[in-house]
């Protein structure tokens, strides 16, 4: 999204119904993070003239178009984050070396989403010690 020329994510999407004339209908929403205005950007693949459009809304409009909306949700962004706490689609592995006086005593593997949700896979000690 776009606004007080800084471009920045959307705090929730709403993945919205498909209607007779609408398809892939979602809606972002924000707050900007200069201004703290409310924005929406509604965004929809018209059949009938084989095209994409996006809609901006700001302050009442934003609020206006989530109430309009409201009826049409089929799943949102927070509620698919609190859904799925353990790491979901796309993963990466992290290492964490934990050391003591200098010395590595432990490694620590984990499995990471881009979501933020990381799982101990598996915790190594250093024999030495």
């Amino acid at each position: 999204m776009r606004h007080c020329n800084s471009v920045f994510k959307a705090s929730d999407i709403w993945f919205l119904s498909d209607s007779e004339k609408y398809a892939s209908r979602r809606l972002y929403i924000a707050n900007c993070p200069i201004c703290n205005k409310k924005i929406a950007l509604y965004s929809y693949f018209d059949t009938s003239s084989k095209a994409y459009f996006e809609q901006y809304f700001y302050s009442g409009g934003a609020v206006r178009i989530k109430e309009k909306l409201k009826k049409d949700i089929l799943t949102t962004m927070l509620g698919f984050k609190t859904k799925y706490k353990a790491p979901y689609g796309f993963k990466y592995g992290k290492n964490v070396e934990i050391k003591k006086d200098g010395k590595i005593i432990a490694i620590e593997q984990y499995a990471c989403d881009f979501w933020g949700n990381k799982v101990l896979v598996k915790k190594i000690q250093n024999e030495k010690e």
